[in-house]
């Protein structure tokens, strides 16, 4: 599979304790929700993944097993027997490491749940398993950025005014990005450990899926880290 199927992410987290993934839109063309398949890629063991099923919650899951688990949008393992998983179409996919202690989080982040504050409540997690909140890094993925995130009155009025700009009538587009990052600098996060690509899933359709450019047509972008 060629190398811009996907992309390693794995020396953002400078460790080689820690590998990560993030699929391109030509990735799902070939080997659609192939998890394993994305985790061999980077020297994960395609059968320790954990696949959640995603529910725009704010739940927080430790992994203890490989396999489904119900109803989650954020997962934490501190075992090299973990592989963890995501899928998105425009919603945050936020990677979250403490390489020196050996904890590893996984966020799929909307702003359903980051409204619910799903990213404090991993990194307080992350922490309760054995991580430090100044070792931890995170990355956030490529996804639908403040110039496409048009939201209506009853988004926006949960969400800090200096993450809004002013769209038509009542609309606003939304920041998510910004509020993610102050969640995080809020949660004792370094600013030199957090990282962003920058790049908008719904600006870029030869890259990547958006859910709000094509609807329940949308495919899913994957993400995965892991201990080795």
């Amino acid at each position: 599979m060629p190398l811009e199927s996907y992309l390693d992410l794995s020396d953002l987290f400078r460790s080689d304790r820690i590998r990560a993934a993030f699929s391109l839109r030509s990735f799902h063309h070939k080997r659609p929700d192939d998890r394993g398949g994305l985790s061999t890629l980077v020297g994960l063991n395609p059968n320790h993944v954990v696949k959640p099923k995603q529910v725009h919650s704010a739940e927080v899951k430790f992994v203890y097993t490989p396999g489904e688990i119900a109803a989650t949008d954020a997962l934490i393992s501190n075992s090299n027997s973990i592989v963890l998983s995501i899928q998105v179409a425009d919603c945050i996919p936020l990677f979250l490491a403490d390489p020196l202690n050996g904890v590893i989080g996984l966020v799929h982040a909307g702003w359903r749940g980051v409204e619910k504050r799903i990213i404090p409540d991993t990194v307080n997690k992350m922490v309760q398993k054995g991580g430090s909140r100044k070792g931890i890094i995170a990355f956030m993925g490529p996804s639908i950025r403040q110039c496409c995130f048009e939201i209506g009155p009853e988004v926006s009025k949960k969400f800090p005014i200096d993450c809004l700009i002013n769209g038509n009538r009542d609309r606003s587009f939304l920041d998510l990005q910004r509020v993610a990052i102050n969640q995080l600098l809020g949660s004792q996060v370094l600013e030199k450990n957090i990282f962003s690509s920058y790049e908008c899933t719904k600006c870029n359709p030869d890259k990547y899926f958006s859910y709000r450019r094509s609807g329940s047509k949308a495919g899913r972008m994957i993400g995965v880290i892991g201990l080795t």
